[in-house]
């Protein structure tokens, strides 16, 4: 099933073309709202937070595409803070998960494409970014420019329970930036 680019990312893709493409700054990153010390989020919503630093973003757990995902309590299941770095204001964004995870280009095509998994609202995003980078259509694996890709662009997945709930929220990371995050279940 094939699915239609919304305008803004088309007119983003055209944007880019119009420029040389090259680089991949034609998606914007999301506009999140900051919070102070002491916030804590329901499931679902994602914040900005500056100025944390080391042990106040909890344990590094993991790292993809130059960003960091930390754990406030990694040796729990309970939800929990989340924060994830690597963005070009160079401030966090904190999240509330049971359990959050990286999964790469190859993974998000693997899913949707053999699958048949949606991974909406980012699916979109990602065919955005794909195109731009790997210059291949909606629907087909980015190729041999995968490399590439993998470099700057990543998926994570936060989930609400610890398990099989399914309910779960995606945020397509790319470039230094959140281009695209949604919750599903």
């Amino acid at each position: 099933m094939r699915r239609a680019i919304p305008a803004f990312l088309a007119l983003a893709l055209l944007a880019a073309c119009a420029t040389g493409g090259g680089g991949s700054a034609s998606l914007p990153g999301l506009d999140l709202p900051e919070v102070g010390a002491g916030t804590t989020l329901a499931f679902g919503p994602a914040a900005k937070r500056c100025g944390l630093s080391g042990a106040a973003l909890g344990a590094p757990v993991a790292r993809e595409a130059g960003f960091t995902l930390y754990d406030t309590a990694p040796g729990t299941t309970a939800p929990r803070t989340h924060y994830l770095t690597g963005f070009k204001d160079g401030c966090a964004v904190q999240f509330t998960a049971a359990l959050a995870l990286f999964g790469d280009a190859a993974t998000l095509e693997a899913t949707a494409y053999g699958a048949g998994i949606t991974h909406s609202p980012v699916q979109p995003a990602y065919e955005a970014v794909k195109a731009e980078l790997c210059g291949v259509p909606v629907g087909q694996p980015c190729g041999r420019a995968s490399a590439g890709l993998a470099r700057n662009t990543t998926l994570l997945t936060a989930y609400a329970a610890f398990g099989a709930s399914g309910r779960h929220a995606d945020m397509l990371l790319h470039d230094g930036r959140l281009v695209a995050r949604g919750v599903e279940g």
